[in-house]
């Protein structure tokens, strides 16, 4: 990239190697590619916070109050693209979710889960048994829900949770493999999402449950 302040060869980094002035967001980037990092789903979390907040410290605004308006935009540009990066890698969920998509993959979208098969999006059934599960999983909880029994809510929150969990780490498990299986982990993800939705409906209920007891 050629510096658009000193028109030398910028190099790599947030700013100018040859006159320290900040640059523009390379579009092309990936979030990975942001931090310098590699593609993969096992990251080191403290290292890629590090790498966010050094970053954020020479991005912050006060640094371009009196700065060119073309230094200003390029502030600007890198810390929305530093910011969405930091999002999404933080976060295992959609770390795994974001490497599926730069596979083709899309997890969840409005049209449901799909794939990039010579250029076409193709849809991914949701496995039926998972579907199965799911849906007696909503079964018990509206039992137990309508029977007041909380410890039963409980019981299956912890269930759901650790479902969650095994299937996140069989996620990291699979990235792990040399040749990842992409719909054994898109598998995963979408159990994560179906699980997520079912813990959303138990705080709900925890929340209406509170209220209810506070009021009386």
């Amino acid at each position: 990239m050629i510096c658009w302040s000193c028109e030398k060869n910028a190099g790599p980094g947030l700013t100018c190697a040859a006159c320290g002035a900040i640059q523009p967001p390379e579009p092309r980037a990936d979030h990975f590619q942001v931090f310098g990092v590699e593609r993969k789903f096992a990251l080191d979390l403290a290292d890629l916070e590090k790498r966010y907040k050094d970053m954020t410290k020479v991005l912050h605004p006060d640094r371009f109050a009196r700065a060119d308006e073309r230094a200003r935009r390029a502030s600007l540009g890198r810390s929305i693209q530093l910011n969405e990066a930091w999002r999404t890698l933080k976060d295992p969920v959609r770390r795994a979710e974001y490497l599926l998509s730069l596979a083709g993959v899309t997890v969840g979208g409005e049209e449901g889960t799909s794939k990039k098969v010579d250029g076409q999006k193709v849809r991914l059934p949701v496995a039926p048994a998972l579907l199965m599960e799911v849906m007696e999983l909503r079964e018990g909880l509206a039992e137990a829900r309508a029977a007041g029994d909380h410890a039963g809510v409980a019981k299956l929150a912890g269930m759901v949770r650790g479902r969650r969990e095994a299937a996140l780490r069989a996620v990291g498990s699979v990235f792990a493999q040399k040749a990842p299986d992409l719909e054994a982990i898109t598998h995963d993800l979408v159990a994560v999402r179906y699980y997520d939705r079912f813990l959303d409906e138990v705080a709900v209920h925890e929340e209406a449950a509170a209220e209810a007891a506070h009021g009386s």
